[in-house]
């Protein structure tokens, strides 16, 4: 019985995990994540502000910037920040946080770093 409870908390916990796309590209299943037009892309609390309006995560991309984009989601800010890509590599300095709540009450965050 505590196996069967520990996996099933742990099949909700997975089911809030997300995975980051780039704005405008079709997933696997044809359907369009949505345009980075009219999104201030300038700061990561832009970023943040539009992935809490669609409710989901994705990437807008930094080329030729030098800077790298990590983005998260989850139920308070200290988890979206903990969860965001690169959050583990020691190598890269964070520059600039936005944090962002939607409607539904989960948090964002876009983290963007540098080397």
């Amino acid at each position: 019985m505590k196996k069967f409870i520990i996996c099933l908390i742990a099949l909700i916990f997975m089911g809030n995990i997300c995975e980051a796309r780039i704005f405008g590209r079709r997933s696997r299943g044809g359907s369009s994540y949505g345009s980075s037009q009219g999104i201030d892309t300038s700061c990561a609390q832009g970023i943040a502000n539009a992935m809490a309006k669609k409710n989901w995560v994705g990437h807008f991309g930094l080329g030729g910037t030098g800077l790298m984009e990590g983005c998260a989601s989850g139920p308070t800010k200290e988890y979206a920040y903990s969860h965001c890509c690169f959050a583990g590599d020691r190598s890269l300095k964070t520059v600039d946080v936005g944090y962002a709540q939607s409607k539904s009450g989960r948090w964002y965050c876009c983290r963007r770093y540098t080397r």
